[in-house]
């Protein structure tokens, strides 16, 4: 449980986006793993004024103690810093088990809850992500850094885009702001915007040698209970309704000589469909689940996320 070079950037990000860091919460009593060198570099590209003494503030530590990132909250404006834990191994200032519901004082409570690398690790992972998104204040965020692929046997769970697009919804009182991709490394990564595969129309895949992580930022718009509904991924849901409008509107029905001949070959499609659709896969490896393919992601320059600002003054 770590936040890293590329998590320090993104960071970074958020406050210029206007996050409020007043009240911070960790899930896991994250360390900081961010090279001062880089730290200096990536505060300076940011725009965000830091003296040497600020910086030397972020990695002061106790003698024999891991760095954890209060300092570092505290440099992003954070005047409270809770971090939650099932186990005090780690200092955490909160003992709690993250299966179960906060206390009532602590709903609502906090300007930003982060997560870097610790919901993975819950067996009932929605409960989990439910309680400390219930944690959230309306107009606080939650920012998550998850694994998404390759990184089998870390935790649990990896993660998809489309459960984060499902689950801060509108529905959940919660919008969506920012979901990139990037290597799950600690050097320097190019972050991968992501897209809604609702609106693509299709399944956002990846095939990579490489760890894979999704670093998801999302703003809580409205006090509405969490998940009473459970989402649904957006590819079923779409068909789900195009055959209810079908059962109920039989005029929508296909219908002519063509659709006759489809219907009519649907037995032998597996056999050769298949061997054409992969021919022109291969033909235009755009189609295919990498992160070239400009139906899924899209590669955002550094320049890009550093210029960016908030359009609005924080929440």
């Amino acid at each position: 449980m770590a936040v890293d070079y590329n998590y320090v950037k993104f960071l970074f990000w958020a406050k210029n986006l206007g996050v409020c860091f007043q009240r911070s919460l960790s899930l896991g009593h994250l360390c900081l793993l961010c090279p001062p060198g880089r730290f200096r570099r990536a505060a300076r590209d940011f725009g965000i004024p830091a003296t040497q003494e600020q910086i030397n503030e972020c990695y002061r530590r106790e003698k024999n103690t891991a760095l954890y990132i209060d300092q570092f909250l505290r440099f992003l404006g954070a005047e409270e810093c809770v971090s939650v834990d099932y186990s005090d191994f780690e200092g955490a200032s909160l003992l709690h088990n993250l299966n179960e519901r906060f206390p009532e004082n602590l709903r609502g409570h906090f300007d930003v809850v982060l997560d870097g690398g610790t919901l993975e690790h819950i067996f009932n992972f929605p409960a989990a992500l439910r309680h400390s998104m219930e944690l959230v204040r309306v107009g606080g965020h939650m920012i998550l850094n998850t694994p998404a692929s390759n990184q089998m046997g870390h935790g649990f769970y990896q993660t998809s885009p489309e459960l984060y697009f499902r689950v801060f919804s509108e529905e959940n009182g919660f919008a969506l702001r920012k979901i990139v991709l990037c290597e799950g490394c600690p050097g320097d990564a190019p972050f991968y915007e992501v897209k809604d595969p609702a609106l693509t129309g299709f399944r956002t895949e990846l095939v990579s040698p490489k760890l894979m992580a999704l670093i998801v930022m999302a703003q809580r718009t409205a006090d509405v209970p969490i998940l009473a509904s459970m989402p649904q991924q957006s590819d079923y849901a779409a068909v789900w309704d195009r055959h209810r409008q079908a059962a109920t509107s039989p005029a929508n029905t296909p219908s002519g000589l063509l659709w006759r001949i489809r219907d009519a070959m649907n037995l032998y499609w597996p056999f050769w469909l298949r061997s054409w659709k992969q021919h022109w896969v291969d033909r235009y490896p755009r189609g295919l689940p990498t992160l070239h393919n400009r139906r899924h992601f899209r590669r955002l320059s550094y320049k890009e996320i550093c210029r960016e600002r908030s359009k609005t003054a924080p929440a």
